[in-house]
């Protein structure tokens, strides 16, 4: 979504977004950068969101007891690129939530003011509302929290929060203490992390997440955001979530808010236009000019556009996602993943036609599981004949995998298609790959030790090749779309023995790693086996002829 596309697609008298706005400007000064000490006025992305943030439905009705209901949205996410003002819009806002008017009074029939003097607020400042318009009030009570990975964080917002109390004539009855913000009748606005869970059981009437991009299983403050969220809707209140770009291999919480399918999120990101290839140095200048349209406190040419350049020799994904807000992987991903799900198709392959198999198991921790391969680079994971796919998670087996159902699995496998070669890794299978090689054939069944860094590295790069290179459409390596697969390839890293930003460019052996938060990347080694043996095949012309390529002699 560009400068040109913020148009409002609602009835503008169904929002309290411009009431909001006007009282930020009234209260709020610019807490720093060239335009500080000036009323803080929201225009371009920031009105646009306000705006669609209190949108109101047309036939909303006020009633004390369930203050979510006139509104469209439950919360609000939030991408921009770095310094593109995030930080003083979230600030404004929980201001507005504090002590200005976000709840839903009605709408106007004509004559109504809103007047700060009726609300405890004595600057005389007044907003006179068009017939039809939505009408505001404060909450009686707020009481508000502020999140971000870690505490130094939370300044991100809260500095330029207290500064506006203090510039402005809020700092008549909103009061900066110390490790809090007081608010009238006993409300407060509270900075928190993940390492101060204990306060998460006050009664939070709304929130704000910085950086949500940053919010992982892995640090913890996933878990601790959704908890913040829960109490939040207990009370019901609405929360904003701000964040730059994300890497697309963590499962952050702003991935997970845009990927979720409910429709009363907000979500706003201003993607910058795909032919444009952030490598390139005018198309680079060209997404940041793009991205910050209106933020007219940064100069793209002689701020942003020089930083990301320097970036850009050490680490083109970082520079992308914070200048150009796009959603790109971190530098040490194995594959970019948008590669990979461009490859997806949805086909049958057909029984008796000839593929390949990869095998990886484990036990009680990792995933175990078969991927396939036909000769014309298709890659599928098969299904059990009840229809669940050859994937098996220890956890949900009692905290072992069933082997039982593995080996029927692969007699499944064997049954159906023709299978020329299958490459299983041994280690925790040893038993039941030899006494494959025995059922269906040494030739077929073949012990691929993975942990050969020598065999896997070649491997691994053999199917990034074939993902990322450029093929005619419909040609080349495609894939089922296997939601599990698609995860745990994402999920992939690359370990080198000796680490160095340049690593990738020198073409050094690397080996796939874990990402080191718990999530797996299993699949992916099955999926590079079949690769490998389907390119083995090929490479010793051993697929099965085509009836009508024999050549027969009398």
């Amino acid at each position: 979504m560009g400068a040109d596309d913020l148009s409002l697609d609602f009835d503008p008298l169904h929002t309290l977004g411009f009431l909001v706005t006007d009282w930020i400007e009234a209260h709020c000064r610019v807490p720093g950068g060239v335009y500080e000490g000036e009323p803080l006025t929201f225009n371009g992305w920031q009105l646009y969101c306000t705006v669609n943030h209190y949108r109101v439905h047309p036939g909303a009705v006020p009633d004390p007891r369930r203050l979510l209901a006139p509104f469209v949205y439950r919360r609000s996410v939030i991408v921009g690129p770095q310094k593109c003002g995030k930080s003083p819009w979230g600030a404004g806002m929980l201001l507005a939530e504090a002590v200005g008017p976000t709840l839903f009074a009605g709408f106007a029939k004509g004559g109504e003011v809103y007047r700060c003097s009726d609300h405890g607020c004595g600057c005389g400042w007044e907003y006179a509302y068009e017939p039809g318009e939505a009408m505001g009030v404060p909450r009686r009570k707020s009481l508000l929290g502020l999140l971000a990975y870690a505490e130094s964080q939370t300044a991100n917002v809260y500095e330029p929060l207290q500064t506006m109390i203090l510039s402005g004539p809020l700092q008549d009855f909103v009061f900066v203490r110390e490790g809090f913000i007081r608010l009238p009748n006993r409300g407060k606005i509270v900075p928190l992390s993940a390492a101060a869970r204990s306060k998460l059981g006050q009664p939070l009437t709304g929130g704000l997440g910085d950086e949500s991009g940053l919010y992982t299983e892995s640090n913890k403050v996933l878990d601790t955001w959704q908890t913040m969220r829960r109490g939040i809707a207990a009370m019901q209140g609405r929360t904003i979530e701000l964040t730059n770009p994300w890497d697309p291999t963590e499962n952050s919480a702003a991935q997970q808010a845009f990927a979720a399918k409910a429709t009363d999120i907000f979500r706003y990101h201003r993607e910058p236009p795909k032919n444009l290839d952030y490598a390139k140095k005018r198309d680079r200048r060209k997404i940041h000019l793009y991205v910050y349209g209106d933020s007219p406190w940064v100069d793209p040419p002689s701020a942003i556009d020089p930083e990301a350049d320097e970036l850009m020799e050490t680490d083109p994904p970082q520079a992308e996602r914070f200048f150009g807000n796009r959603v790109v992987q971190n530098l040490g991903s194995w594959m970019r993943i948008e590669a990979w799900r461009s490859r997806g198709e949805t086909r049958t392959v057909k029984p008796g036609e000839a593929i390949t198999v990869g095998f990886d198991g484990s036990d009680t921790d990792d995933w175990t599981g078969f991927r396939c391969e036909t000769r014309d680079g298709y890659q599928f994971t098969p299904t059990l004949p009840d229809g669940r796919p050859m994937i098996w998670d220890p956890a949900k087996s009692g905290g072992q995998v069933p082997r039982a159902e593995v080996r029927a699995g692969m007699a499944h496998i064997m049954a159906t298609w023709n299978v020329v070669r299958a490459y299983c890794d041994p280690p925790y299978w040893e038993s039941e790959i030899d006494a494959w090689a025995e059922e269906y054939g040494e030739k077929r069944v073949i012990r691929w030790y993975t942990r050969q860094a020598v065999r896997m590295h070649p491997a691994a790069e053999r199917l990034l090749t074939d993902v990322v290179k450029a093929d005619k459409a419909g040609e080349g390596f495609r894939h089922d779309g296997c939601t599990v697969t698609h995860n745990h390839i994402a999920a992939v890293r690359r370990r080198y023995a000796t680490a160095t930003p340049t690593a990738v460019a020198a073409g050094l052996r690397y080996v796939l790693a874990k990402p080191g938060d718990g999530r797996k990347i299993d699949m992916a080694i099955p999926s590079i086996l079949a690769h490998e043996a389907a390119g083995d095949v090929t490479a010793a012309d051993d697929w099965p002829k085509p009836a009508n390529d024999l050549i027969f002699f009398a």
